[in-house]
């Protein structure tokens, strides 16, 4: 469980009452992965953009199984494998404001800018 806010009082502690009137106490956590979105306390989303490296093992898998490819083939493959990972939740849920944030999700789009610009160059 995640509490959310400015002044959370941490001390409180949640009970779930079963059928046969058993409690269970909730364990507080600091973060919470709910339908592949991590959340923190500060809504920081930083633990969401440490995830970028399954883009980067997407863009890898991209460089060792296609050798020689057209530059559509490329952007098709580049916008299914990895954009998706990178703008998963983007727009509706979190959206990247900080700097750090910003310029770590850039990373990925800069690497397959080198590797257009490879595919431009080489013999097919």
């Amino acid at each position: 469980m995640v509490s959310y806010g400015r002044n959370v009082d941490k001390s409180h502690t949640y009970k779930l009452v079963d059928s046969s009137n058993q409690d269970t106490t909730l364990e507080r956590g600091e973060k919470i992965k709910d339908l592949g979105v991590w959340f923190d306390e500060k809504l920081t989303f930083k633990e969401h953009i440490n995830q970028i490296n399954v883009a980067y093992m997407m863009l890898g898998l991209i460089k060792r199984n296609f050798k020689y490819v057209t530059i559509p083939t490329f952007v098709m493959l580049y916008k299914s494998m990895v954009r998706s990972h990178l703008d998963y939740c983007c727009c509706s849920v979190w959206t990247p404001y900080r700097k750090g944030d910003i310029e770590a999700l850039e990373k990925v789009q800069e690497e397959s800018n080198k590797d257009v610009t490879s595919i431009e160059k080489s013999p097919i």
